[in-house]
């Protein structure tokens, strides 16, 4: 029987995902991971998934748990973001003994713009911007909790907490009151983070490339993934920021603003509590939360440059054009098709959870149930008054699987594409279809 690469790879990355789950799952039922107490099965299945799929919803707050069940809980955030694929090859790497040829066909049609040569390269850039990231937002956050009287001990923990929390945009914190009470200076700090998790390893490794070769240019993608942060960051602010400004008991600071902006793109930390926000703004955040992160990062959602391209397509339908162009490139069709795919899969999935999860709690407001959807999916970890931890069991396993979706359904919808991507030598009668 011939073995097809591309169907164990489609298989492995939600698998591996589950493995990893299943694990915290087991470690999180163990005595002595909450102050008070012993978890549920369920609870530690939802807390588990939550921190492998970097989203940060929770039935229980990391503040109750110990030491122990909250350094379990980093450890998951961590193996989370560097993802099965990239873990195992940094061991292999570690090792000496390289990628397969299998292992780096998969890691290739991952990322789907490198060359096979330099895909190790980018699997030791993913590991190391990964760690130094990490690190260097550790040092600098480290003061911010020391100047706020907490101590040292405590602040070195909350610092390499959130420094990872941030950069892995998991959402997750161990402060009763979340990002809020670490204050400004270590806000500012888990902006970047959040940022430099956001635009993804590509890239970094692209405008490294450049630092190394002053003729290398960027390469498109990474023209659109910059663009887009900066127009989504700096839109997404004054969005908010105005529409917080109706009649409201909460209304955003610029600085809240601007916060939750980078933050609602899959991070999930909040300064403010998003229920007393106007629905107009709790609307944006939506939006900004299904856009997510770009490719290769630790965010989710639709990601930047699939909107990017459904953007493009949609600006060359309307001038005419028989081709889709974004920075005087060409996109191939199969490219503008997947972007549309992933599109209105999230949003029928968005459309239908939120449908369903409102006939499960008809009590709740439609608003609330839809919010939590969105999140879930998107990998935000954003919640609407405390909608999370009132969920019962059935609604539990329901935003489990979204989160597990959202976390690897994108990856393996492309892996899905490579795999059946077939030579175009036979071609069909052309017929037009009216459509309007």
């Amino acid at each position: 029987m011939r073995f097809r690469w591309w169907k164990f790879g489609n298989a492995h990355l939600p698998l591996s995902f589950a493995a990893l789950i299943f694990a915290g799952t087991l470690l999180l039922l163990l005595p002595g991971v909450l102050e008070s107490g012993e978890m549920s099965l369920i609870d530690a299945v939802f807390t588990a998934c939550s921190a492998v799929c970097l989203n940060g919803l929770s039935v229980i707050p990391a503040h109750e748990f110990s030491f122990a069940g909250q350094f379990i809980l980093l450890v998951l955030i961590q193996l989370g973001c560097f993802g099965i694929l990239s873990l195992s090859a940094m061991i292999l790497l570690l090792l000496g003994r390289g990628l397969s040829f299998s292992n780096t066909l998969v890691m290739y049609n991952l990322n789907d713009r490198f060359s096979r040569a330099c895909t190790e390269s980018l699997v030791r850039t993913v590991v190391g911007y990964t760690l130094i990231s990490e690190a260097v937002g550790f040092v600098l956050m480290l003061p911010g909790f020391l100047f706020r009287g907490i101590g040292f001990w405590e602040s070195v923990w909350y610092s390499l907490f959130y420094s990872i929390g941030s950069f892995c945009n998991a959402g997750i914190g161990p402060l009763a009151g979340d990002i809020a009470e670490a204050g400004r200076y270590v806000q500012v700090i888990s902006i970047a983070l959040i940022i430099f998790g956001g635009i993804g390893v590509y890239v970094i490794y692209d405008l490294l490339e450049m630092l190394r070769n002053r003729r290398h240019r960027l390469r498109l993608h990474s023209r659109i993934v910059l663009t887009a942060t900066s127009v989504l960051l700096v839109a997404g602010t004054l969005v908010l920021w105005s529409t917080s400004m109706l009649p409201s008991a909460e209304t955003l600071t610029f600085w809240d603003a601007l916060y939750l902006s980078a933050s609602s793109r899959t991070a999930g930390y909040t300064p403010v509590d998003i229920g007393l926000l106007p629905q107009a703004t709790v609307i944006i955040i939506m939006v900004l939360m299904l856009v997510g992160g770009s490719p290769g990062g630790a965010a989710g959602g639709v990601k930047t440059t699939a909107l990017a391209v459904v953007f493009a397509a949609l600006i060359s339908s309307f001038k005419g054009d028989r081709e889709v162009i974004i920075g005087n490139r060409s996109i191939d069709w199969r490219i503008v098709l997947r972007a549309f795919t992933i599109v209105v899969i999230f949003l029928l999935f968005s459309l239908s959870g939120s449908l369903i999860l409102n006939a499960l709690f008809p009590h709740k407001d439609s608003l609330r149930s839809a919010f939590e959807v969105v999140s879930a999916l998107s990998g935000t970890g954003l919640s609407m008054g405390g909608f999370t931890r009132e969920l019962n069991s059935a609604g539990k396993l329901f935003i489990i699987f979204f989160m597990f979706i959202g976390r690897v359904g994108p990856l393996s919808i492309i892996l899905f594409f490579v795999g059946r991507e077939k030579p175009g030598h036979l071609r069909y009668p052309h017929e037009r279809v009216i459509i309007g």
